[in-house]
């Protein structure tokens, strides 16, 4: 039987690059990986539908298929997650002790979409009772070097959301060390806190904090996943589980490497260890794929997505993900 050819994009987790070098194969199917950041593979995911399998944002899925406006179906495989306590960093000369203490504020970000922003709100909204709408919302490149890749226009329908653009040619980082901005939501430290600006993480101890999280909701967030071309699995029914097989088979190989203590593969001193204790914290399954492990947070999402005003209309868990895993 012929191999279905097929292209994958995916960026070089060593959860997913066993599948690139090929020690796990994709039954069935003639892969050809293409390995892109996540904001180049999003990019022409949602706007050119490049490949027959993506890694997509999670956030910006969910509100493309609240529009029916997405070429691709998901499976619930998650090859980016991250907890976001340590995203937010604020001007220490505002005043701003606690997390309240954001009311009122101007925070920038990247995209009022973006799954980081979503989680940090859906965070502070649980936690501190900060509605989207407490918040004014400033929407730029973080940084001046040019590396930033649009996705679509910020814009929320929930009453009160005020969202602006970052005036044209002045990155997040400028206005926060000018004090334009009282804060920010960043994936990296912006580079302002390097040259002395009065600028710190919202929680100083954020891995202590984002630990704490875990312990009281068990919530470990979402920030990508992975999707098949709609007429791609129309034709092909049984790829769905072929790829979700391939997925948890590269994702197994990465953490049988991380105990080895032999050599470690990773770059880090008591990674051994590390492993031990984060998966002690999360009851043994440090990365969870699949629907029945995942439904919690997914649900969470999808209502902090309704709540942000970023969806066209309500959605369930269980419609967003290919019907034949959700038994997962």
């Amino acid at each position: 039987m012929a191999q279905l050819p097929v292209s994958v994009c995916f960026w070089n987790y060593d959860r997913t690059m066993p599948m690139a070098d090929g020690r796990v194969e994709i039954e069935g199917c003639d892969a050809t990986f293409h390995i892109r950041r996540p904001e180049d593979a999003f990019h022409r995911a949602f706007y050119h539908a490049e490949y027959d399998i993506t890694e997509l944002s999670f956030s910006r899925f969910m509100a493309r298929y609240s529009e029916d406006n997405v070429a691709y179906d998901v499976i619930p495989v998650f090859p980016s997650r991250a907890f976001r306590h340590g995203a937010l960093f604020i001007r220490t000369d505002r005043g701003i002790k606690t997390p309240e203490d954001l009311k009122g504020k101007t925070l920038g970000l990247m995209d009022f979409e973006m799954t980081a922003a979503l989680v940090a709100r859906g965070m502070l909204t649980d936690d501190h009772n900060i509605a989207p709408r407490d918040i004014s919302w400033v929407v730029g490149a973080v940084e001046d070097n040019g590396d930033h890749i649009p996705q679509g226009a910020s814009k929320s329908t929930a009453a009160g959301v005020e969202i602006n653009l970052a005036p044209e040619g002045r990155s997040l980082n400028t206005l926060l060390a000018n004090g334009q901005i009282d804060g920010i939501v960043g994936l990296y430290e912006p580079s302002c806190m390097a040259g002395g600006a009065p600028v710190k993480r919202l929680f100083p101890d954020w891995r202590s904090t984002e630990q704490d999280y875990f312990r009281r909701t068990g919530i470990f967030p979402i920030m990508h996943t992975v999707a098949i071309r709609k007429t791609l699995l129309a034709e092909n029914p049984w790829i769905a589980r072929a790829v979700y097989k391939a997925f948890c088979d590269a994702k197994e190989i990465a953490i049988t490497e991380l105990q080895v203590p032999q050599a470690s593969k990773v770059t880090l001193p008591w990674v051994v260890a590390e492993y031990a204790a984060t998966a002690e914290i999360m009851n043994g399954d440090i990365w969870p794929y699949g629907f029945a492990a995942n439904r919690k947070v997914i649900e969470a999402m999808i209502r902090w997505s309704q709540n942000d005003g970023l969806l066209a209309r309500n959605l369930t868990a269980d419609e967003l993900f290919a019907p034949e895993l959700l038994e997962t």
